[in-house]
Formats: C-alpha cells, structure tokens, sequence
C-alpha cells in the first residue's frame, strides 16, 4: 500500500482528498497546511508520494517541492491546484513536480496521476498547458530549460546510456532518474527518448 501526504490549507477539501486516497487503497501517513509544515512532516513521515497545493500560506507550493526533492528525490510530487495557467504548471515542473492536475479534475484523473508518478511517469491533467510542446522541434537553446541535474541526465541520456547505468553514475535511485527522463521529455518537446537524445546532440554540438 503506497503511503501518502497529503498538503492543502482549505480543510475541506484536503479531508476530501484524504477519503479518495483512502477509497482507493492508499494510506495517508500525514497532512500538511502551509509549505513549511509539508517539508517538516514529509521528512518526518518518509512517504511514497506527496500531493501538493500551490496556494499555500508561509511557504508556496512550488518552493516546497523543490525542497522536497532536493531532499527526497526519490518521493515524487504531484501537485493538486486551483491555477491552470501555463507559468504555475511550468514552474511546478521546474521545481521537480512529477505531476499536475487541476482541482476540478474528475477523481479518476487524480488518482490517475498518483499512480502514474509512483510508476515514474510524469502527468500533466487534461486541459492544462503543456509548456515546451509545440508543432516543431525546440531550439537547441531549449537545453536552458533545464536544471543542472536534468542536464546531467540528459547529457548521459543522449550518449545511449540505460536508466540503471545513469542512476549508477549519479548516485541516484533507477526510479528518480525515470523521473527525471520523463520531465525532460515535458521540457524539450519530446514525443519520446530517442527524440529527446536528438534534441540534447543538436543543442551540444550547436555550442561547442
């Protein structure tokens, strides 16, 4: 059973989100109402995933994730919000989130993206922007849309380099850079890996 927590400042509805999590198998091990208090009782609990709000008091959402997976990388976050522009979800995937669905989503959408981020996809809600798509390939400055880390494992990526041997390389778990694939997928516009390696080789050889 996958442990959660669970991080929203309106009770209600982070009561409502409880019982969906409960009704489908999952077992919440804590909750949380600002930013600061989720970074505490995610360090604390040690969970297999966190659902975060973005509106939250103290601390925002978006930081508390980068923090959470500075911390854990292992633990991935989807976030649950209200906002469904494009720079929210953008800096959401930025600070690390695996995940992104709207708080209007249908129940199934959200346990959807539960369970896709425990699997190590990345999901992005029906009728949320997907920053970086569009009808042709990006730029080969689009690399600079990426963290240090996700460059790293991009870099390796593109040399022909499987999950477990970049994971090994960087000291990171097979599911944390199965993560990280999946968001620099997001990032540059990639139908798929091999997509993704071609875009990496093209920004590389275009600056040196």
């Amino acid at each position: 059973m996958s442990r959660i927590v669970v991080v929203d400042d309106h009770p209600v509805f982070r009561k409502g989100l409880v019982a969906l999590l409960r009704a489908s198998d999952f077992e919440v091990v804590g909750e949380a109402s600002s930013g600061t208090e989720a970074i505490a009782v995610v360090l604390d609990t040690r969970p297999d995933l966190v659902l975060m709000d973005l509106g939250l008091p103290e601390l925002g959402g978006v930081a508390a994730t980068e923090r959470i997976v500075a911390e854990l990388p292992e633990v991935p976050v989807v976030v649950i919000t209200l906002y469904d522009d494009e720079q929210s979800v953008r800096a959401a995937l930025q600070a690390g989130a695996s995940g992104y669905v709207v708080k209007q989503a249908p129940p199934e959408q959200i346990i959807a993206a539960i369970e896709a981020a425990l699997a190590g996809a990345l999901w992005i809600g029906a009728g949320v922007p997907r920053p970086g798509f569009g009808g042709s390939a990006p730029e080969p400055h689009a690399m600079l849309g990426l963290t240090p880390r996700e460059t790293a494992i991009a870099e390796l990526m593109s040399r022909g380099l499987a999950n477990p041997v970049i994971a090994e390389r960087l000291h990171l778990s097979t599911k944390t850079v199965a993560n990280y694939v999946s968001l620099i997928l997001v990032k540059l516009g990639a139908d798929d890996r091999r997509a993704a390696s071609r875009i990496v080789r093209e920004s590389r050889d275009a600056r040196e």
